[in-house]
């Protein structure tokens, strides 16, 4: 692991759910961990590409980020990335092998 390629900061959100005045649930998104990433793009150049006629988004991104004990529970379900303005749904976590040392997540761009 070469430290000096985690050069980008990120922030990994967690819905937490709250109840208003009248019952309703409500996701909030409240910051849960900041850390450096480094971020591969699959060797993809991103943005949108015709596929079969239709315009399909390819921003895919995957970050490599270090282990922590707090995220050894991270869910796809309940945690998006927010990097550099934008938001990523997590689509899928690697513990790489459990060594503890790196964790890896696929994700790819919200849809607002």
């Amino acid at each position: 692991m070469q430290i000096s390629k985690f050069n980008v900061r990120l922030i990994i959100e967690k819905s937490v759910p709250i109840q208003d005045d009248i019952g309703n649930w409500e996701d909030l998104w409240q910051p849960y961990y900041s850390c450096y990433a480094r971020v591969d793009s699959r060797g993809q150049s991103g943005g949108e590409v015709a596929v079969a006629g239709m315009v399909v988004d390819r921003s895919d991104l995957i970050f490599t980020i270090r282990y922590t004990p707090k995220l050894k529970d991270i869910a796809t379900t309940d945690c998006r990335i927010l990097f550099e303005g934008e938001l990523y749904d997590i689509k899928r976590v690697d513990f790489m092998n459990y060594e503890n040392k790196t964790l890896k997540l696929y994700a790819k761009k919200a849809e607002r």
